[in-house]
């Protein structure tokens, strides 16, 4: 028996909403690293999304059957249904987009703070 994938999206958005909630924290500079890890898996992931419709559009497979049989094959699998290549590239990009939003909320949240304390800092303070 087979169990089903978990549902990757909803584990993400569960640990944002901790995030949202203040029961989960991570440190600033550690979300930073593991949003610039996503920013290179996404573009490796993009690239490769970018491939299979290449492969989808190819045409130039010759005239025999077999060979226009074979192009149609490498088309479904790269394009066009729920278990093509682009559609499963197209999930794990969400996934990650999902990962980024719970780490860039650390160092954006943390750029905040200290924009809000500097200005707080300079403002003119009354004269005892």
């Amino acid at each position: 028996m087979s169990e089903s994938p978990p549902d990757l999206i909803t584990h993400w958005q569960g640990l944002n909403a901790l995030a949202e909630a203040g029961t989960l924290t991570i440190p600033a500079d550690v979300a930073a690293k593991c949003d610039a890890a996503c920013d290179v898996y996404l573009a490796h992931l993009e690239k490769m999304q970018a491939d299979a419709r290449k492969l989808s559009e190819t045409k130039s497979w010759g005239d025999m059957k077999s060979a226009q049989d074979l192009q149609r094959r490498f088309a479904r699998l790269a394009t066009g249904k729920d278990t093509s290549l682009d559609v499963i590239l197209q999930q794990h990009i969400d996934v990650i987009d999902s990962m980024r939003t719970l780490f860039r909320r650390y160092f954006e949240d943390t750029a905040e703070v200290d924009s809000r304390t500097a200005a707080t800092i300079a403002a003119p303070t009354p004269e005892n």
